[in-house]
């Protein structure tokens, strides 16, 4: 456990899904490969579904206490992030938009709208009417999520439902969720939010079925299971077409969610298995800890630098260079300042502890 009382182990998942995304971000622009690494983004949102669910059921504090935490705790780096993105364009005489036209996409970014408005579009995946925030459309669907998860969530514990009740309803609604989205347009499908709630849905399943099931144990297939994922999503993102394809909704989407599953599932009953020790490794849990601010700042750079008067490479090592240097600033002052202890919430030791059940003698047992 990290001293603010995160899981090691998750922030090493966190790891992963952001080391994808960059490869498709960077390497791609340079090399044929890495183009599946768009599945970075279902490995976040499985997971951000099984760790808000886990909060909200072990800590039971309502929805107005979880949504202000969730503001307090994401916005002061989203707010940076447009602050610092406007300064850049003024004073970089390269840039490839006007401040003016990236404080426009910036209501956008704090409106939580670059989902809806990058849902709607059509062409490359790139979003170039929304640079240097076409990234922060994830975090809107994530949003969408925070205002009505909870909501239901606890609204269903009120009235007595079980854990393994409301687990088994998310595996239905996130099916259908994915039933829904394959005829839909490769837009409507990526940034729209039907599938992508689908996905932090499979993650909440999970979430509620460790609670009611108990901590899981596993035998020796654990670790092939585990290192079997972890390879199929390495092999994905290194050889697999980008989310334009049908490949992507086909077979990225579901190995994707089935992944993430698996090394979550895998990480909590066999902590002493190879994955567990390689992502619990206090450098990659350090990554996933800076993720947000990385996935925040990771193409503000390249953006500003595409057009510089330098070769290729020489940009391409400054703008790395750059990104780093943005996300440490952003993680050290605008995140770290904001985050709270967590006990040990997320902990293995956490679940087998079962809530009490609701106070109305109505309500039946959770």
């Amino acid at each position: 456990m990290a001293e603010t009382g995160r899981f090691d182990y998750l922030d090493g998942i966190r790891a992963v899904a952001i080391s994808v995304v960059l490869a498709l971000h960077w390497a791609s622009w340079y090399t044929p490969l890495f183009h599946g690494g768009s599945i970075g983004v279902d490995l976040f949102f499985v997971l951000s579904g099984f760790i808000i669910t886990t909060m909200l059921w072990r800590t039971p504090t309502g929805w107005v206490p979880f949504f202000r935490r969730r503001l307090v705790r994401l916005y002061p780096a989203l707010v940076g992030l447009v602050v610092g993105a406007l300064v850049l364009y003024a004073v970089v005489p390269w840039a490839p938009d006007s401040p003016a036209e990236v404080a426009e996409r910036g209501l956008l970014v704090l409106t939580q709208t670059t989902s809806v408005w990058a849902a709607g579009q059509s062409g490359s995946l790139w979003l170039p009417g929304l640079q240097p925030f076409g990234q922060t459309w994830s975090l809107a669907v994530e949003w969408y999520f925070y205002l009505l998860w909870p909501v239901l969530l606890l609204a269903a514990r009120r009235r007595g439902w079980s854990a393994r009740r409301l687990a088994l309803a998310c595996v239905a609604v996130a099916a259908a969720a994915y039933a829904l989205s394959l005829p839909l347009p490769t837009f409507v499908l990526y940034f729209g939010p039907t599938e992508r709630c689908g996905e932090l849905l499979a993650g909440a399943a999970l979430a509620l079925w460790f609670q009611h099931a108990g901590q899981p144990t596993h035998g020796r297939g654990a670790t092939a299971a585990s290192v079997t994922a972890l390879a199929a999503v390495a092999a994905y993102a290194l050889l697999g077409p980008d989310g334009h394809s049908p490949l992507y909704r086909l077979v990225g989407v579901p190995l994707a969610v089935a992944a993430a599953v698996t090394i979550i599932h895998t990480g909590y009953g066999d902590q002493a298995g190879i994955v567990h020790r390689l992502l619990a490794h206090p450098w990659l849990a350090g990554i996933g800890r800076s993720s947000y601010s990385l996935y925040l700042w990771h193409v503000v750079p390249f953006l500003l630098l595409a057009d510089a008067p330098a070769p290729k490479p020489v940009l391409g090592l400054v703008a790395v260079a750059s990104a780093i240097a943005l996300t440490t600033l952003s993680y050290r002052y605008l995140e770290k300042p904001f985050l709270r202890a967590r006990s040990d919430v997320l902990s293995p030791r956490r679940i087998d502890d079962r809530p009490a059940a609701p106070s109305p003698s109505n309500e039946r047992r959770t």
